[in-house]
């Protein structure tokens, strides 16, 4: 009997029945000391002389336990007991907050589902489980708790005494030292500070607030009621044991579940949920949709333990973390993309100072597409956003042969200043091998013109029509409406006219007509409409644009991706994943160009010729326009010349107007100049083709650019090639996703009614065991398999040596210190002991969960591990499990 722990509970107590019947732990038998010991009220101020592991007296509820003497055997002289039970807890009771311990073993079965009140005896390996756990406890009666006195080793600064306290352990302030507080409030703020602050208790930041001020703001704070509920856990042995607790309280507790989340020391987001949320903020999802989404998982927003402030202080923290180091990040991420990708290029311009001025980069995807097919036609724009350094965000936007827009490089800029482009647009060109686009349009900046000229002097610059239009909108909307028909001259001037010399007349008839002669906004039109009406660039190729709206457009999708406050990094990184969805789109149309097979408009064979030549994106367009010849008449003139006459009144886009097509010598040239701008033929010289009996579209009028050939090579992404197959980190976040869905409904079910509640909870403990098992021998075979690799090498450097010394075990062989069978396990084929009537069948047993400590003399079980598993309580469980010989410790 030397090696038997009294203070342990037998395999063959159910102490669930026991605690019921409300009978004492008859169990301990340890004979009482005569000599009574009374420790103080607050255990700190005892024992100050002693070390951690030297004292041998509790106390607790204010009552006097008699300490049991030490034994004089020596297997046992760690076995510091009382007359009171120890269970060891090495893992946290919350399991969403942590892990079960350092070595996976679970705790107690009832403290893994509901957390057990403290009891005196109950042990924790590290004092961040005891916190874990009376804080776990607290959460369900409905207190808050914090940390208050403490001790540590003098030397060695172990903590050896911790108390942890209710939150409302302190006495309430008297009406003397709320007086006083409120006139210093007064005193010390001012009044524009009181009327700057905002009531919806968030944080005022450096911008709302001066620095200087270091005034903090009146908050609401916690009810006091001087409540003395505590417990003190002190160093014995190495575990951290419960020495003192008290559990009454003299205030009110917060009994509804879902108000427990505003309490102080359960505020905070478990570990799974804060990884699931970073990849909601990665994704830039508002603090609204990310509660919307954690809410469709846990049934109700009151159900969240953790209100949307928790959601936007963690996008804060996140948005924070290594601010000062984000360009030394971006330096270093620049880098690793390189290694990656052998064709990436990136410029970083510091000052004098050494603070960034200018960043630029660009894939070497884009880079190759550009010089191959798509330099002829760029849209630039700098009024999407800035970063959190306030940088204008400034991306390089090229149309690929489905149309779509995609990014040719992207740079930040400090400010809008000539030298700010020029040092911009020199970084575009040199990484575009020196090639100069053919095309850009911007908006009416005049800086910008200047640096275009200088660095793409080869380059048509046109402006962007919608910024002119806006302007005049805001300049002249008044006086339009009380000149009715000024806008419909206006805009048929604009639109309409084919020359710059019908334009000028036209605008001179406008202007004698409404006596516009000295008015200043259409004098500031005129000045500046060689650079935006599209008169003056019909013979340019500007691929279905007339503005800047590409990148408009590009930039309401970069905003799903990228939110302003974000780090420069972050903006790389999404730069990534939206060129990463650019050629997934890509593909896409690729597969529907080459599998799919649409349905024609028409049965005339230069639709069929269009379906084979182009890509699917631009068929649909040359189809929009090739339904366009029905709404005009042809009229021979002769020499090969046709005028097309439009049979109503209006045919949009092209308006009222008569058009001439020349066909002579196989050239068909139309007077709109659709293939000059777009690369595709106008619905005026389709209709001379189906006249005349064109069936295909001639060979020089397809352009390659529109063609699935427009690239030489295919345009591979940047990133190494990988199977589809989604990373473990990202599976196990999709499984914590599903599960917390599925895990909701079953928990609606579970509380209908006390028996529902009490097969979940039994449920709960089984599984609770099982995961501890399964980790347990997860991390024997990972301990297995790092010792043959570590034995391999000396292996082959010693090959004389004896091979049973230096053979690694298998990973298919049993451990010794415990079962390996994962999940339920099957029926025993014999017992000596009916099971007991809560343990349900397939119970993994362990010992942690039943209490059972062998004795160190106790032989090894010889049944085999292949052996059918006895469920838990049962007389032979101490025979029937394979244990090890050795004492059973739960965080060994």
């Amino acid at each position: 009997m030397s090696g038997l722990d009294l203070n342990l509970e037998p395999d063959d107590v159910d102490m669930e029945d026991a605690e019921l019947n409300g009978s004492e732990p008859f169990f301990c038998t340890q004979a009482a000391q005569t000599e009574v010991v009374d420790e103080s009220q607050d255990p700190l101020l005892a024992d100050q002389g002693g070390q951690g592991g030297d004292s041998n007296v509790h106390s607790g509820r204010g009552q006097q336990f008699n300490a049991a003497p030490p034994l004089a055997n020596p297997s046992t002289e760690n076995l510091n007991t009382t007359t009171i039970p120890t269970t060891t807890i090495s893992g946290s009771s919350n399991p969403d907050l942590v892990d079960h311990g350092t070595d996976g073993v679970a705790p107690n079965e009832e403290v893994a589902s509901s957390p057990q009140e403290p009891f005196l005896g109950m042990r924790f390996d590290t004092i961040e489980d005891a916190r874990e756990h009376y804080n776990a406890y607290a959460k369900r009666l409905g207190f808050s708790i914090k940390s208050n006195t403490s001790q540590r080793q003098p030397f060695t600064k172990v903590l050896r005494k911790q108390q942890f306290v209710c939150n409302k352990y302190r006495p309430p302030k008297t009406e003397e030292q709320i007086q006083e507080e409120r006139v210093k409030f007064v005193e010390d703020v001012s009044p524009v500070q009181l009327d700057d602050e905002n009531g919806d208790g968030e944080e005022v930041g450096p911008s709302k607030k001066s620095k200087s001020a270091g005034v903090k703001r009146q908050r609401e704070k916690t009810k006091q009621t001087k409540c003395s509920a505590k417990m003190f856990v002190k160093l014995i042995n190495n575990k951290y044991e419960v020495t003192y607790f008290v559990a009454e309280h003299n205030h009110p507790m917060c009994v509804k579940p879902s108000l427990s989340k505003y309490l102080r020391s359960h505020k905070g987001i478990p570990r799974d949920e804060r990884e699931f949320l970073k990849c909601l903020h990665d994704c830039n999802l508002e603090t609204g949709r990310m509660m919307t989404v954690m809410s469709s998982f846990y049934g109700e927003e009151c159900f969240v333990p953790y209100d949307p402030k928790a959601i936007t202080n963690l996008r804060t923290s996140l948005r924070k973390e290594n601010k000062e180091w984000d360009i030394a990040e971006t330096v270093a991420y620049f880098a690793e993309l390189k290694d990656k990708d052998p064709g990436f290029y990136s410029r970083i311009s510091f000052d004098e100072e050494n603070r960034v001025e200018y960043i630029f980069w660009v894939d070497s995807a884009a880079r190759k597409a550009y010089t191959e097919a798509y330099h002829d036609c760029v849209s630039f724009d700098t009024t999407f956003l800035t970063n959190q350094f306030n940088m204008p965000f400034a991306p390089f936007i090229g149309i690929n042969r489905h149309g779509q827009s995609f990014m040719l490089g992207c740079g930040f800029l400090r400010d809008e200043k000539e030298e700010s482009f020029t040092w911009l647009f020199t970084q575009f060109l040199d990484s575009m091998h020196g090639l100069q686009p053919t095309n850009i349009i911007t908006d009416q900046d005049q800086a910008m013109r200047n640096a275009i000229s200088e660095v793409f002097f080869n380059t048509v610059h046109r402006n962007c029509r919608w910024h002119v239009m806006k302007k005049a909108n805001e300049k002249l909307g008044p006086f339009l409406g009380r000149h009715p028909g000024l806008a419909e001259n206006f805009n048929e001037c604009i639109n309409e006219s084919m020359s710059e010399d019908e334009f000028e007349a036209r605008w001179a008839d406008m202007i004698a007509k409404w006596e516009l002669a000295d008015h200043e906004t259409f004098l500031w039109l005129k000045k500046y409409a060689k650079y935006w009406v599209p008169c003056y660039y019909r013979h340019c190729f500007f691929l279905f644009l007339q503005s800047t709206q590409r990148s408009e457009g590009f930039n309401a999708v970069l905003k799903c991706y990228i939110n302003p406050h974000n780090s420069i990094k972050h903006f790389v990184k999404q730069y990534e994943k939206l060129q990463q969805r650019i050629l997934g789109k890509e593909g896409h149309n690729d597969y529907r160009t080459y599998e799919l097979e649409p349905e024609t408009w028409s049965p005339f064979p230069i639709e069929k010729h269009a379906l084979a030549v182009y890509t699917r994106p631009i068929y649909h367009r040359f189809r929009l326009e090739f339904a366009l010849i029905g709404c005009y008449n042809v009229q021979p003139q002769g020499n090969n010349f046709y005028q097309l006459v439009p049979n109503n009144e209006k045919c949009y886009p092209y308006g009222a107007r008569y058009y001439m097509v020349n066909a002579n010598g196989g050239q068909f040239n139309c007077e709109c100049c659709k293939y000059e701008r777009d690369g595709l033929l106008c619905c005026h010289v389709l209709k001379v083709f189906t006249h005349i009996g064109v069936d295909a579209i001639p060979e020089q009028y397809i352009l390659r650019r529109w063609t699935q050939g427009a690239l030489e090579t295919v345009v591979q992404p940047t990133v190494l090639a990988k199977d589809d197959v989604m990373p473990e980190e990202s599976r196990q976040k999709l499984r914590f996703a599903n599960l917390s869905t599925k895990f909701v409904a079953l928990a609606k079910q579970a509380s209908a009614s006390d028996q529902h509640d009490a097969i979940a909870r039994r449920h709960i403990r089984e599984m609770t065991t099982e995961f501890a098992q399964l980790n347990k021998v997860k991390r024997k075979r990972k301990t297995t398999s790092a010792s043959t690799t570590s034995n391999a090498p000396e292996q082959s450097a010693n090959p004389n040596s004896n091979r049973t010394s230096t053979s690694a075990p298998s990973t298919h062989q049993k451990p010794s210190s415990g079962p390996t069978q994962i999940g339920p396990a099957p029926p025993p084929t014999t017992s000596t002991r009916q099971q007991a009537p809560r343990s349900a069948p397939g119970h993994v047993p362990t010992a942690h969960a039943t209490g059972v400590v062998p004795s160190a003399a106790q032989p090894a079980p010889a049944t085999s591990q292949q052996g059918p598993t006895t469920p838990p309580h049962s007389s032979t469980m101490a025979h029937s499990a394979p244990s090890a010989p050795t004492r059973c410790k739960p965080q060994e």
